[in-house]
């Protein structure tokens, strides 16, 4: 039995070190290409271009303020899905869930109209509003889902001590949410900062573009040489490294819990 449980390590390490090997290729692809000819002077280069700054920028205010008013927006509509009762609950809760299936592409051009409309083309909001629309049903579906395992005992026990729905919602289940909340954050931020075909639409203005377009940006601006290319692919690239490297045990955690009570 040991030595089949041995044997079951050594496979499992295996090829956990084969997907590692083929996560971080193109990563190392990425950073030997971006020291081609120049080295380290094209981070320096892609750094003093004084539009890199601004996408940097650009592409924090929207996942700021994306991550901050979804997130807010989820949280009340994962409890009143989850825990209260109300007419049309379930049709409603499946029609939310039916945005999971349209993609982004499909419905490119009737949003472009809108936002041409409402003049919201060139516009941080109207960006915001865009990713914030195709993000609820993913972040409603996640958060709801880590409301359903919390028992029902702890509001009924809170209404018994006279607190109001909303008092239980604050003090009672948004503590204890925080993990599910944390993970749909995280989704949040990784969809913001690597979205690339609505920026490419409505954003026409350089000066209000975001990362993704950078590596677009600079294969004009920096006269397309390879090295300065790939430098600010692994600049683009560091955030959401860092973002997930730093918050993956709360990713880790949010995923799992509930599973086991």
């Amino acid at each position: 039995m040991e030595l089949q449980t041995k044997k079951g390590r050594w496979f499992t390490n295996i090829g956990l070190s084969l997907m590692a090997i083929l996560w971080l290729f193109p990563i190392f692809v990425m950073f030997k290409e971006s020291l081609r000819v120049n080295g380290f002077e094209n981070y320096i280069a892609t750094l003093q271009n004084p539009n890199f700054p601004q996408f940097v920028l650009n592409s924090f205010i929207v996942a700021f303020f994306m991550i901050l008013i979804s997130i807010s927006f989820l949280a009340f509509a994962a409890f009143g899905f989850s825990k209260l009762q109300f007419a049309g609950k379930r049709l409603l809760f499946n029609l939310v869930l039916a945005g999971l299936m349209l993609p982004v592409a499909s419905l490119i051009v009737p949003l472009f109209f809108t936002l041409r409309t409402l003049d919201g083309l060139n516009s941080y909001w109207g960006l915001i509003g865009a990713e914030i629309a195709f993000f609820l049903p993913f972040g409603l579906m996640l958060i709801k889902s880590y409301f359903d395992e919390l028992p029902n005992e702890l509001m009924e026990a809170a209404h018994i001590d006279g607190a109001s729905t909303f008092q239980i919602f604050y003090k009672v289940m948004m503590p204890l949410a925080k993990p599910a909340l944390a993970t749909a954050t995280i989704y949040a931020f990784l969809n913001s900062w690597n979205e690339y075909l609505m920026v490419l639409t409505f954003m026409t203005d350089p000066a209000k573009q975001t990362v993704t377009m950078a590596p677009t940006f600079f294969t004009e601006a920096l006269g397309g040489d390879p090295g300065k290319l790939y430098a600010s692919l692994v600049l683009i690239s560091l955030p959401t490294m860092v973002f997930y490297i730093f918050f993956q045990r709360f990713l880790q955690k949010g995923m799992t819990s509930g599973a086991v009570k």
